[in-house]
């Protein structure tokens, strides 16, 4: 009963200290920086080997470019918004790419969004399908891509 005793304090603060957030870590902004972060990188990690199996890079796979597909599809799926609230760009936050220019005419980026959305729909289609069929489309994914970072991301500053 004596070791109990003596173990609580311990428990107690080894709890506590699980429970210390930094200052940061409440900004709502913050955390959807972040988590647009983390979609693109998930993006970029779907997207990059049907590119390569496109370009020869690597051997074709069928199921595999399928399953990369299938998953950036997925992604389209959920409802992201909550990631992208007004003044969360790179004037602002140094932890963020995003220019001000995506909240100051929405309906183009909303066109860069759907330029992606109509390019993955139509890679999940073909992915399958042989390494022509994929090269056949992957080319509009890449460029939805770039045309919305050409014109709503800022340079790389690291």
């Amino acid at each position: 009963m004596k070791k109990i005793l003596l173990l609580v304090p311990v428990l107690l603060a080894v709890i506590g200290t699980g429970h210390v957030v930094n200052a940061d870590d409440k900004d709502p902004v913050k955390k959807a920086i972040e988590a647009r972060a983390a979609i693109m990188k998930l993006r970029a990690w779907n997207a990059g080997p049907l590119f390569g199996m496109a370009k020869g890079d690597f051997e074709y796979d069928a199921e595999f470019a399928t399953l990369l597909a299938d998953n950036l599809k997925a992604e389209l799926a959920m409802n992201n918004a909550r990631m992208w609230p007004a003044g969360s760009d790179s004037s602002v936050y140094e932890e963020t790419e995003a220019l001000p220019e995506i909240w100051f005419d929405e309906s183009e980026a909303a066109e860069a969004e759907n330029a992606y959305r109509e390019a993955v729909m139509s890679v999940a289609e073909q992915a399958g399908n042989g390494r022509d069929a994929l090269r056949s489309v992957i080319g509009d994914l890449g460029a939805s891509c770039k045309g919305c970072h050409d014109d709503f991301r800022a340079e790389h500053s690291h």
